[in-house]
């Protein structure tokens, strides 16, 4: 593998991570930088910092199929030893020599002439602006970075503590006062217990709540020393409880469908929710809990301390709205008026504005922004590559997701398609490389076609689906065992390689089409009624868009 071409990797999260180590892995390719706009690498595990932040897949499956862990201290670890993991795992393969942090890019522009990618960058610290050139981009850019904050009016002029879950004030002390969280997902269920906990007799927290989940009860067992050594020792054991683990969150995957049997066992996902409810979580609150929407619809909530929490005297739920924001108090919609110190938004993400941050235009001059506007919402074959895009890849990103699987297993599945696609590109076979129109159409017609049958476009609004289109741009509609049958090799044919100004993926079509030239030019020559000016047009014609790229 050549090594004269270099490969940018824009976000240093779980994904460029797993990028850069299959580069070398894969590839043995070791020309490649990675710019990552934070001062280290983790991504999301090194950003949130609230307390009992912590993942929700089991540890041996979040983790990559290449770096396995045997002595993860719990199923379901926190964000500290998430954080060391994925810190060992860039020694190991000698990533962060590579890494440039505190650098943000701002622009993607293809150079059709030199076949490169002209990208810049900023420095989130001293402002600086500069360009870097490369013929590969990979877009690690995660979903989950952005947080999204509601415009409510008079937050400006709230004189208390107000942050974002995801950008947690660590100077902030719970004990003693009066907190309002905005938000009840994934990130609150964590944190909201940890409150009441430190809360203390003086203080209160008051969570608004804007719509129910279908809650999970689980714990979190610790790992036995002989469980940690027999996975160590025992050959294949670890490979054989990870496909254990992967295969048991697959077994959910039926329950999407709109169908008699995904029917019955959302009814049982019903049953236990709603007995889980009403068995942990006080009387005056279970209502609220009870989510009216199809099991699936959005992603479930695991928790083994949030319901009893609901139980301490410190601890208030309410459906109704903030409307305002006052010096030291918040308005709700009911008229309600509640006094509060510290107000903490765990409200999401901007899950839609698809890699928004950045500017990227590819072959003449196209916005990638653009043509997602004009198809409602962002999208890419196999969730990986887009027309009209030579040589760029995008992960977590369009329609190659779960919504009950390891976020890991599905960027491995793109890291993985993706090396295989610029195998001819690094080895120096190909300048570039890039999937046809009509094969990316086919492929999107199938997915949105499916996605029609499944739980997730029901009817219920979720961070999956586009707000303003209802277009569902997340979710991947089979189980991702399927998406990882369908991308461990490339079907050439959808893609065209081009070298030295000539698609070779055209080549065969320009030689039909030239042997026909010389035929009909031939007949043209011999014929008198026949127009040879117009048959020399039509001919270059031909010849033209057998080369032209499309």
């Amino acid at each position: 593998m050549s090594q004269s071409k270099e490969v940018i990797i824009i976000g240093g999260g779980v994904s460029g991570l797993g990028m850069a180590a299959q580069l070398r892995r894969n590839l043995g390719h070791n020309n490649f930088t990675l710019y990552e706009k934070s001062d280290n690498i983790g991504g999301t595990w090194w950003h949130n910092r609230y307390p009992a932040c912590a993942c929700d897949i089991p540890s041996h499956l979040y983790s990559y199929s290449f770096a396995m862990k045997n002595d993860w201290s719990t199923i379901f670890p926190g964000r500290g030893e998430l954080h060391e993991y994925f810190s060992s795992v860039a020694q190991r393969y000698n990533i962060l020599p590579h890494c440039r942090f505190n650098a943000m890019c701002v622009s993607l522009v293809w150079d059709d002439v030199r076949c490169l990618w002209v990208c810049t960058f900023q420095d989130t610290i001293s402002g600086e602006v500069f360009k870097r050139e490369a013929p590969v981009v990979a877009s690690a850019v995660g979903a989950l970075d952005r947080p999204y904050t509601p415009d409510i009016e008079g937050s400006n002029f709230f004189q208390g503590k107000i942050f974002h879950s995801a950008t947690w004030d660590d100077s902030f002390q719970a004990k003693g006062k009066k907190i309002a969280v905005l938000g009840n997902g994934a990130s609150a269920t964590q944190f909201v217990p940890e409150l009441v906990r430190h809360v203390g007799s003086k203080g209160k927290v008051i969570q608004f709540v804007r719509s129910a989940h279908w809650w999970t009860e689980r714990g979190n067992p610790k790992y036995s020393e002989a469980f940690k050594l027999a996975l160590k020792h025992i050959p294949l054991a670890a490979r054989l409880y990870r496909i254990i683990l992967a295969w048991q969150l697959e077994s959910i995957f039926p329950s999407f469908y709109m169908n008699s049997r995904g029917a019955a066992m959302r009814q049982k996902i019903r049953e236990n929710t709603f007995h889980y409810v009403n068995t942990a979580a006080p009387p005056e609150y279970c209502e609220i809990l009870k989510p009216d929407y199809e099991p699936g619809c959005k992603r479930r909530i695991s928790t083994a301390t949030y319901l009893a929490s609901l139980h301490s005297p410190q601890m208030h739920l309410t459906k109704d709205s903030a409307v305002k924001i006052g010096p030291n108090h918040i308005e709700t919609a009911s008229g309600q008026c509640h006094a509060v110190d510290v107000i903490i938004y765990a409200t999401g993400f901007q899950t839609q504005k698809w890699l928004s941050t950045i500017q990227i235009r590819g072959i003449e001059c196209k916005d990638l922004h653009s043509i997602w506007d004009a198809a409602g919402g962002a999208e890419a074959y196999k969730g990986t590559v887009v027309s009209g895009f030579p040589n760029f890849f995008i992960f977590y990103r369009p329609n190659a997701g779960t919504g009950q699987h390891s976020v890991i297993f599905h960027s491995e599945c793109q890291i993985n398609f993706t090396c295989q696609l610029l195998r001819p590109v690094l080895a120096g076979n190909s300048e570039m490389i890039m999937v046809k129109p009509e094969a990316q159409r086919r492929d999107l017609s199938w997915v949105h076609g499916k996605l029609q049958h499944l739980v997730f476009n029901s009817g219920c609004q979720s961070w999956w689906m586009d707000p303003v289109t209802e277009r569902n741009t997340f979710i991947y509609p089979d189980p991702m065992w399927m998406y990882w049958a369908r991308t461990i090799f490339p079907r050439w044919s959808d893609f065209v390689l081009r070298r030295g100004g000539r698609s070779s993926g055209l080549f065969g079509r320009v030689f039909w089409i030239m042997l026909v030239s010389v035929g009909v030019a031939a007949f043209a020559v011999n014929s008198a009624s026949v127009d040879v000016k117009k048959v020399v047009a039509m001919v270059v014609g031909w010849s033209s868009q057998a080369v032209k790229w499309r």
